[in-house]
This record gives structure tokens, sequence and C-alpha cells, in this order.
């Protein structure tokens, strides 16, 4: 009976220990705001090496992102939006960071300079699309606007 009381006693600790581990984890994000404060967009970067991924520094802290994050990032900084890292640990989200200056470029990523101007020429064909679409949407805003 000692036991299986001691057993059942460790049992319920570890299932604490790991429901609390696993309520503790992060995700992170990088969102790009409108200066108004509207969302326009995020991409996910990771606290953990992945393949495919680079190690990359934004406001003193290591995280690894696709280069296309690092991309997207220099392009909605350049279009004037605001970027923020955010923690999100489920029911809350917090600001990490918000210093733009302090995120990884292309640059930083360790990239040759053959490899950041394919990735940058890979980026541009989207962009083109995305472009396009942007300026049909933008045109009927009004129309929008009017109703």
């Amino acid at each position: 009976m000692k036991y299986g009381l001691a057993f059942l006693m460790v049992t319920i600790a570890a299932g604490c220990f790991l429901a609390e581990t696993a309520h503790a984890q992060s995700d992170f994000y990088i969102r790009s705001l409108y200066s108004n404060g509207r969302f326009t967009g995020s991409h996910e970067i990771l606290t953990e090496p992945k393949d495919g991924y680079y190690a990359a520094r934004y406001c003193d802290q290591t995280f690894w992102v696709s280069s296309g994050t690092v991309v997207w990032t220099e392009e909605q900084a350049s279009a004037g939006r605001r970027l923020v890292l955010e923690e999100n640990t489920g029911p809350e989200r917090r600001i990490v960071c918000q210093d733009y200056a302090a995120f990884a470029t292309l640059d930083d990523l360790g990239l040759k300079p053959r490899e950041i101007e394919r990735i940058r020429n890979n980026n541009q064909s989207l962009d083109m699309k995305s472009g396009r679409i942007r300026t049909i949407r933008d045109a009927f805003k009004h129309f929008k606007n009017e109703q």
C-alpha cells in the first residue's frame, strides 16, 4: 500500500511538473503594424535551431529565422510599418522588443553576398505579385469608405 501511494504521489507530481513546463513554453512572433496600430502581418521566429533557419539577434536575444522572415522585416520597415517582437504564452502577449534597429538584417546572417542577392531576387518576384494586388485593393478602398 505504501508503494502504491508513493507511486501515485510521484505520478501526480510529475504530471504537474510536465503541465507547468508545457504551459510555460512560449511562441515568438515579429508583428508588423500600420502607424495607427492596426495589424498587418506576422512571422513566427524560433527559440531553437531548425534546418534551413539562421541564428539571428533581436534586441540581444538569439532566435532562429528563415531568410524570408528577415527580408519581410526589411520590407515592412522600409514601407514605414512598426515592427515589434512579441512573446505569446497562450492567453497573453508581451512585447519583448520594439527597436527595429536591433532587428537582424540579411547582412547579419553570415551569408555570402551572392546568397543575399539570390534571396533578395527571389523575394522581389513575390513582392511584385503582392504589389499588384495591393495596388488594385488600394484603388477600390474609397468605395468601401463611402458605404
